[in-house]
Order: structure tokens, then C-alpha cells, then sequence
């Protein structure tokens, strides 16, 4: 709908709003710390907006009509000089005659601060949201993160509501169940897998014979924050005859897909080359939760459903599965204090090594494919929202911020980075560079900027339409 395309964009307005008015909040505040001359601090570029100072204060604080950028302009920087009329400020405060050590400080103070505001978006996200649930590989507390469980209103769902009977006497209800997805990992994906043995049932005359190619099936739902049927969330992968795991083996995974070759790594299965009537039968594993129990133990009481006569039986129609009988419902749990901690000590790491390596991606070959910018962003928050909620934006805010402070400190004429090299190199040197040849350096560097900018956005705005 047009309003939630709105929404998103003043979501993804706002979180650039507030990294970059950090990031700059950081230079001013170290700036004024050591007494530097600042004479604006501004969010965005382009025709004011709004542009106030406080009595007796000395500092512009100004919003303009491009909230994509921002800025700090002080004394003694490059090309910052007095308004017309205005009486220049001491020569100890300019930033030209600060001590190398406080300009350095001084350049640092905004990725510092995008970094820390980072680690702090990450953990909002882990303490404050739910986090939704369809599996998990390891202990799993029932009271604190149960998965999803299913509806048993199909005859294929027999075999799991007698074993849930049996276990009801023990206290034990169908939301004590989760579908245990075990996550194989192939290369630089991890595949949720439910069922390695799956073959297509084709049309033979008026009978049906089994296929000769055998698939993984994987789960892949487009939401986790709203109920919705697992046949829609079901993906095929051709199998390939790499044994999986030990671990995996246990709960059935015997072999893993294989990736196909081709430049999106692709693996999805087109169903519509099946005729409509073919189909497959899925083995699915349930995993009772109980607290306290080891890995071990919950692999040697899951229950895979399926194995016998009866199955989860899709049949295509239009080139997709056919089968409303199995509902995956929303399953969320708020972390405990010590559990947002926990989460947030692995959850930022990730996202601290995701952005190394798509810097690293980027001096690839095909890395310009890994850059976006204001569009791609946008275009990928139903993906987020849909996937895990709040949690989620915030993590993936927090990666925006800890990605800012990795491309800021980049050694590239605009970029703080570049004027710390040229601190450095003056300062070591004892030889200032000269005047001109640092403003070429930043006009072409701000040009690239800009190029590549308007580039990452004319791609990202292609790719919605591919």
C-alpha cells in the first residue's frame, strides 16, 4: 500500500537524520571542547530550512531542505572563514593552529560516536523488542522462546497429534512444539532445511510415479511477525551428494543442496514447470520444548513427522503448492536482562563483521552490486519489518551507523578519514600541504562522492523493477 511505501521512506529519513546529526554532534562537541570556533552545525544540504543560535552563542544550528548529509564548519578549516562583517575569532581558536593530538580527536569524535551508537541500537533492539521465532538449534527454554507451533486440523497431522496426546499427560500442550528448521550451512548461506528426501510425484498415464531427482526442501517464510501457511514458505533446492553434518544427520538431514551456478546464486526450485496434480510428501520435525534440556537430548526426542504413511502432501496448482491445512503461528518472546546481553554479544559482532566484509566485497569483482543508498534501503525495510519487527530495524539502524563510521575513516579526499591523513602527514612532517592541491583533492573527491552516490541510486532504483 502507498502508505506503508510513505512510512517507510520517513523511517529510513529519520534513521539517516539521526546518524548523521550524531556523527556531526560529535565533531562539534569535541570541537567546542577544545575550544575550536565552530560557526555551523548542520543537518542536511542544500537551502535552509530553519537556522537558529542561541543568545551569546556563537554556533548556527541549521536544518536544511536535504536531510541526506551534514556537516560542521569551523575556524581555520578549509575554507571556512568569517561572514561578511563578522569579526574574526582569536587566532588560538582556529582549528589551523589546534595541536595535532585535538584535531585528530576532533576528526575521530563522529565515527566514535556512529560506533557507539551502534553497539547501543543493536542492544535497544535486543532488550527492548520481541524476537520472533519459527526454530532454533540449541537449548530452548519453553518459557522464554517458544517457536512456532502448528494448527492439527489435517489428516496428515495425526501422527504428531497422537505423540502430543501421549505427552499432554506430562503437562504438555501443542504451543510446547516447535518445527525444528535445522540450518545447514553451504558455503556463505545457511539453508533452514525440513526435509532432504523429497521427490516429485509426475503424472504417468493415470497413475503417478516417482521422480528421479531428489530435492532438499527449505523453509523460507516471508514473514515471522504474522501467522501464515507453510506451503507458501516452502522452497526446493536440488540435493547434492555432499553428506551433511553428523549433527544434522541426526534429525534426519542426510545431504544439503547444491548451488547452482549462475550470477544470483539462485537456488530456488520454478515449480511451474510440474503440471498441475503433481506433487511431494514432506517429512517435518517436531521438537518438544522443555527447559533445561541439553541439544543431545532434544535430538533424541524429536518426533519427524511423515515417516510411516502419512505425510504433509503438496500438490501444484498454477505452479505452486497447494495446501491451507498448515498454519505457522506467531510465536515472540521478550529477552530476560541477562538474554539481551547474551543476544547483544553475539548480534553486534555479526554486524561489525558484515560490514568488514562487504568493504572487502566492494574491491571485488561485481562488488558495486553491494552498495546501497537511500533507495535500496527503503526497498529493504518490508523485508525487515516482515522478518523480525522492531528488533530488527534497530539492528539493521545500528549497522547503517557502524557502516558510516567504517566509510568515514576511508583515506578518501571528503571523507574524515583523508583530513586525518593530512593531519597526520603535517604533523609528522612538520610541512603544511599545500592549500591548493587539498582543495583539488576535495573537490574531486566530493565529485566521485556525488557520482557514485547518484550511480548506487539509479541501480537501486532499476533493481525494483527486475
Amino acid at each position: 500500500m502507498w502508505y506503508q511505501t510513505l512510512l517507510y521512506i520517513l523511517i529510513v529519513i529519520l534513521m539517516l537524520a539521526v546518524l548523521i546529526s550524531i556523527h556531526e554532534a560529535g565533531h562539534l562537541g569535541m570541537a567546542k571542547l577544545f575550544k575550536v570556533y565552530c560557526f555551523e552545525y548542520s543537518i542536511g544540504f542544500g537551502p535552509a530550512v530553519l537556522k537558529v543560535k542561541r543568545k551569546k552563542g556563537e554556533t548556527y544550528f541549521t536544518l536544511r531542505a536535504i536531510p541526506l548529509g551534514g556537516y560542521v564548519s569551523m575556524y581555520g578549516e578549509e575554507g571556512m572563514v568569517p561572514e561578511e562583517g563578522m569579526e574574526a575569532p582569536p587566532a588560538e581558536r582556529s582549528l589551523a593552529n589546534a595541536a595535532m593530538w585535538k584535531k585528530i580527536l576532533i576528526l575521530v569524535a563522529g565515527v566514535t560516536l556512529n560506533f557507539i551508537l551502534g553497539m547501543i541500537l543493536v542492544y535497544i533492539g535486543d532488550a527492548a523488542f520481541p524476537v520472533y521465532y519459527y526454530a532454533r538449534s540449541g537449548i530452548v527454554d519453553a518459557e522464554t522462546s517458544q517457536m512456532a507451533s502448528v494448527t492439527l486440523d489435517s489428516i496428515y497431522g495425526q501422527d504428531l497429534a497422537s505423540y502430543i496426546e501421549g505427552q499432554a499427560l506430562e503437562g504438555y500442550t501443542s504451543s510446547d512444539y516447535y518445527m525444528h528448521v535445522v540450518p545447514v550451512k553451504l558455503g556463505d548461506y545457511t539453508l533452514p532445511v525440513i526435509d532432504d528426501d523429497v521427490y516429485f510425484y509426475v503424472k504417468d498415464g493415470d497413475t503417478y510415479k516417482k521422480g528421479d531427482v531428489r530435492y532438499v526442501a527449505v523453509y523460507n517464510p516471508s514473514t515471522l511477525v504474522e501467522d501464515h501457511e507453510l506451503a507458501a514458505s516452502i522452497d526446493l533446492y536440488p540435493a547434492s551428494t555432499q553428506a551433511a553434518d553428523p549433527m544434522y544427520q541426526k534429525v534426519g538431514v542426510n545431504v544439503v543442496p547444491k548451488l547452482l551456478d549462475d550470477e544470483n546464486n539462485s537456488l530456488k526450485l520454478d515449480l511451474k514447470r510440474y503440471s498441475d496434480g503433481e506433487y511431494i510428501d514432506l517429512d517435518i520435525t517436531f521438537v518438544p520444548l522443555k527447559k533445561g534440556d541439553s541439544i543431545a537430548t532434544q535430538y533424541n526426542e524429536h518426533r519427524i513427522v511423515g515417516s510411516g504413511e502419512s505425510f504433509f502432501r503438496y500438490s501444484i496448482k498454477n505452479g505452486k503448492f497447494e495446501n491451507n491445512s498448515i498454519r505457522l503461528l506467531t510465536i515472540s518472546a521478550h529477552n530476560s536482562f541477562t538474554e539481551g546481553w547474551q543476544m547483544w554479544a553475539s548480534d553486534f559482532p555479526n554486524a561489525c563483521g558484515a560490514v568488514v566484509k562487504g568493504f572487502i566485497s566492494l574491491f571485488q569483482p561485481g562488488g558495486f552490486k553491494n552498495l546501497s543508498g537511500i533507495v535500496g534501503i527503503t526497498a529493504a525495510m518490508p523485508q525487515i519489518t516482515a522478518s523480525g519487527g522492531a528488533r530488527l530495524v534497530f539492528f539493521y539502524a545500528g549497522m547503517i551507523s557502524v557502516n558510516l563510521a567504517f566509510f568515514n575513516l576511508l583515506p578518501f579526499p571528503g571523507l574524515d578519514g583523508w583530513q586525518i591523513l593530512v593531519t597526520v602527514i603535517e604533523g609528522t612532517t612538520k610541512k603544511k600541504v599545500p592549500e591548493k592541491a587539498k582543495t583539488i583533492a576535495t573537490i574531486i573527491g566530493f565529485g566521485l562522492l556525488i557520482g557514485l552516490a547518484v550511480a548506487v541510486t539509479v541501480k537501486d532504483v532499476i533493481a525494483l523493477f527486475i
